[in-house]
């Protein structure tokens, strides 16, 4: 079905709007820039295999936090299902999850 990702910047108090996201999986590259929320669709299908999200942290951040880039990698097992993979950023932590 599809891949979405939003990434929440808790330092801010929002949608990291603007950060550039990569994803790489078995249909190759792809980029995206967050919307004005923090959101992108990153894949419109998928197929199974293994899949990486990289998400420009430290571009995004001015080069000035602690993370360069943030690789997430996961498995799509059913394709035919929607993956999205929200990421929650902080000044010295983040986490993700598989949400809804």
């Amino acid at each position: 079905m599809s891949l979405t990702t939003h990434v929440l910047d808790i330092v801010r108090g929002g949608g990291a709007a603007g950060m550039q996201v990569e994803v790489t999986g078995p249909h190759g590259k792809a980029e995206a820039v967050l919307d004005d929320g923090g959101r992108a669709v990153l894949l419109a299908e998928l197929v199974a295999g293994s899949y990486e999200i990289l998400f420009h942290a430290g571009a995004y951040q001015g080069h000035v936090g602690f993370y360069d880039m943030i690789p997430v990698r996961f498995i799509v097992s059913d394709p035919a299902a929607h993956y999205h993979v929200p990421l929650v950023l902080g000044a010295f932590g983040y986490s993700t999850y598989r949400g809804g």
